[in-house]
């Protein structure tokens, strides 16, 4: 996206599904989790890419683009992202673990294997601690429970899910 440096959770090529736009086909919004899994992917991806190889720098250059545009939507409270990343306050939009998980990893490592510039390991560690802080409970018994997990989010399908901003917010929530 032009204006947030996102990735949509979907494009339909062919602009036939529903959710797509019909210019553009992109679907409606951005997903946290589904930006979680692509920075993820590219950042264990670059593990086999040779310094020399010819795409190598291609796929450093999408992981710097879209680390720094999920940067500026972490929120700066908790350290964590929101279920639609960039809509961080809106009514029932909530602070989400598996994308602020998926984020703080491919920053740490990132950071770490020199992907990134330096500043982003401090933002996997604010992402890491508003996790432990927040979204982390120890229960009494030493088991451990990662909360405010979207179950499962998607496109399409049946029952049809259009990717609006209400569907992203109401799907449901569960621990782990």
């Amino acid at each position: 996206d032009p204006k947030t440096g996102l990735l949509y959770h979907g494009w339909d090529e062919s602009r036939q599904m529903p959710w797509a736009n019909p210019a553009t086909g992109n679907s409606p919004n951005f997903w946290s989790r589904a930006l979680g899994w692509y920075v993820m992917a590219l950042v264990d991806a670059l593990d086999y890419f040779p310094k020399n190889h010819p795409k190598q720098k291609e796929l450093v250059r999408y992981l710097n683009n879209v680390s720094a545009s999920l940067a500026k939507y972490q929120d700066s409270k908790s350290g964590l992202w929101y279920q639609v990343t960039d809509k961080g306050g809106e009514n029932g939009n909530y602070l989400e673990a598996s994308g602020s998980s998926m984020f703080a990893y491919a920053f740490a490592k990132g950071a770490n294997k020199g992907y990134l510039p330096a500043t982003f390991k401090k933002l996997a560690n604010k992402a890491f601690d508003g996790l432990t802080n927040q979204l982390i409970k120890t229960d009494p018994d030493g088991t451990i429970t990662i909360t405010q997990a979207c179950a499962v989010a998607g496109l399409g399908g049946n029952p049809y899910r259009d990717g609006s901003y209400e569907y992203y917010v109401n799907e449901r929530k569960k621990d782990n």
